[in-house]
């Protein structure tokens, strides 16, 4: 599974870089989706979990770049304006290779 810059991908990029988006921190919730802001320095990880109660991930990276491995064995280097999607029994875990910021949107 590869990073995608299909045109979905890159309007989801697009609605990120938006002002609606430019908000702090945090975790939004809707009926059929949550989208999660993070921002992490370099070398903050995000730990191995799955997200098993939602169909789709995408994993949208605004700025900075990531090292993302999942389910243990399959690496993912995605940077600034690239997504990648995966599913809910997929386990992720991810390292900051330098400041970044990245949006995930989980999708029931």
């Amino acid at each position: 599974m590869n990073p995608t810059r299909s045109a979905p991908c890159l309007m989801l990029t697009a609605l990120f870089a938006s002002p609606a988006f430019a908000a702090p921190v945090g975790k939004v919730s809707g009926e059929n989706d949550t989208l999660v802001k993070k921002d992490m320095k370099k070398g903050e990880t995000i730990k191995p979990h799955a997200h098993e109660d939602f169909q789709t991930v995408l994993f949208a990276v605004g700025k900075g770049r990531f090292d993302v491995t999942l389910n243990t064995d399959e690496k993912h280097p995605v940077g600034a304006g690239e997504v990648l999607k995966f599913g809910r029994r997929d386990v992720i875990e991810a390292v900051a290779q330098e400041n970044s910021s990245v949006k995930i949107t989980l999708v029931k």
